[in-house]
């Protein structure tokens, strides 16, 4: 079990790095940035371009493109929504913990339910990561509660 508990606080590692140096935050933007280019070129360039043909019944063919377009601009409104809310750097990786740091003594204890590799590995371990949040303290310690699967 011991090799699980070292897996889940990798992992947990790993989201409040990437949390706090914005990795999350900025591979959101950029997919909505794409969603809005896309909507763009719909709704201005495509649309705009198909209608200059002549001799062709457009109506269909313009009205989907237009709701095509507003529907990637809509997507990408909600991806900076979510990603401000849910990826924000500033909000801080965990729930607080009552309690005082068994290494370094701070109250700055911070916990979260991890589950590493959650959709790409099946038969990862599950569990709850307690993580000393004082720089320089590298206190760590996990609750294993669904334990990997070895097959």
């Amino acid at each position: 079990m011991a090799a699980d508990e070292d897996l889940l606080i990798g992992a947990a590692k790993r989201e409040r790095r990437n949390r706090r140096s914005g990795r999350n935050l900025i591979l959101a933007l950029v997919v909505a940035a794409v969603c809005a280019v896309i909507g763009w070129a719909l709704v201005f360039r495509v649309r705009g371009f198909v209608k200059a043909i002549p001799f062709l019944p457009l109506g269909t063919v313009t009205s989907w493109l237009l709701i095509f377009g507003i529907a990637a601009f809509v997507i990408a409104g909600l991806i900076v929504a979510g990603a401000l809310v849910l990826a924000n750097p500033r909000k801080r990786w965990g729930d607080p913990v009552a309690g005082a740091c068994p290494a370094c003594g701070s109250w700055t204890l911070r916990q979260d339910t991890v589950a590493p590799g959650s959709g790409s590995l099946r038969n990862a371990p599950k569990g709850v990561v307690t993580l000393c949040d004082t720089k320089g303290c590298a206190y760590a310690s996990a609750n294993v509660t669904t334990a990997s699967r070895a097959g």
